[in-house]
């Protein structure tokens, strides 16, 4: 009797090479919520920077923190939050982008989606750990 399973192999856990984190890139204004993210992020051996601004983010980047992926809070305007993703996904494109909000309006989170947001967290609906392990199961 065979036996056939697919099984995901990281090339980076069999070599005995040195890999640094995954980094993400907090943009939360609400700075207690930012601290529980970073908290929970670092436990997972994420490197986390946070940035209280939308518009301060490319700062982090020109100074050398270069994220895998990119965390925001979606409650802002929403007009300065397409404005935005549009021109950080041009800029950066390999950045996975996820939004964070309390609103789970269908309408806004197709249009967070076809301006290249990769998730949306709904945050009445989930904890700040959960956070985590979003971004670990998009990043693999």
């Amino acid at each position: 009797m065979a036996y056939l399973f697919k099984q995901k192999l990281n090339l980076l856990e069999l070599a005995n090479a040195a890999h640094r984190p995954k980094r993400v890139l907090i943009q939360e204004p609400e700075e207690y919520l930012a601290a529980l993210y970073q908290h929970y992020l670092l436990e997972h051996n994420f490197d986390v920077k946070h940035c209280p601004d939308l518009h301060n983010i490319s700062k982090f980047i020109i100074e050398g923190f270069y994220p895998d992926v990119l965390v925001f809070c979606a409650d802002a305007n929403f007009e300065g939050v397409r404005q935005f993703l549009s021109q950080f996904s041009y800029r950066f494109p390999g950045v996975l982008l996820i939004a964070t909000g309390i609103s789970s309006d269908s309408e806004l989170v197709r249009e967070l989606m076809s301006a290249g947001v990769t998730g949306h967290i709904n945050r009445k609906l989930t904890r700040p750990q959960d956070l985590a392990i979003v971004i670990k199961s998009m990043i693999q």
